[in-house]
């Protein structure tokens, strides 16, 4: 397994049975394949590790780029979660084109505003260049001050908007590696 390391983290690439147990909610198989200090907010979402379960089945070679406990270093805890939409694609913007991916990420309370998603967006940029990934793409609810101040801090800019049928009004923002 592919885990990534900063100071204060690790990026623990969930193995496909952690996928499919959270998908069914098994949080005590999920505990155990995951990490044991694991908060039941990771299952408040389970349809996507399904979904991401499903892309990985389809396709092995999207699996480094699913679902990533990001776990404390210090504690154990599982303080948040970052995926991949999908594997790096070409993406066309202004006319130049760039190896790309659609980001998510959650960090849980109380653990937000210490800096761990922008640790953690950096350190799996890190590997993921490595991979030949160019530039990422976030969909950010604008109420979302948090994450619109993130976007800005990683340089990314505003590139369009859309409705989500399950967030409803996103912004997207892309930011090269």
């Amino acid at each position: 397994m592919i885990h990534i390391e900063t100071d204060r983290l690790v990026l623990r690439l969930v193995p496909l049975a952690g996928l499919a147990s959270t998908a069914a909610g098994n949080i005590k198989a999920t505990r155990g394949l995951v990490g044991e200090k694991l908060p039941e907010e990771w299952f408040d979402d389970s349809w996507v590790y399904k979904l991401r379960y499903d892309q990985w089945l389809a396709d092995p070679t999207y699996a480094p780029w699913s679902f990533r406990a990001i776990a404390s270093k210090e504690t154990g805890d599982i303080i948040g979660s970052m995926n991949c939409h999908h594997k790096p694609m070409p993406f066309v913007h202004n006319g130049k084109e760039s190896l790309a991916t659609e980001m998510g990420y959650t960090i849980f309370e109380p653990w937000r505003r210490q800096g761990i998603a922008y640790e953690a967006i950096l350190a799996f940029i890190a590997w993921a260049k490595t991979e030949g990934l160019e530039s990422v793409i976030l969909s950010i609810q604008p109420a979302n001050i948090a994450s619109l101040a993130l976007a800005t801090k990683l340089g990314a800019v505003q590139i369009g908007s859309q409705i989500d049928e399950k967030d409803g009004p996103e912004d997207i923002y892309l930011f090269n590696c």
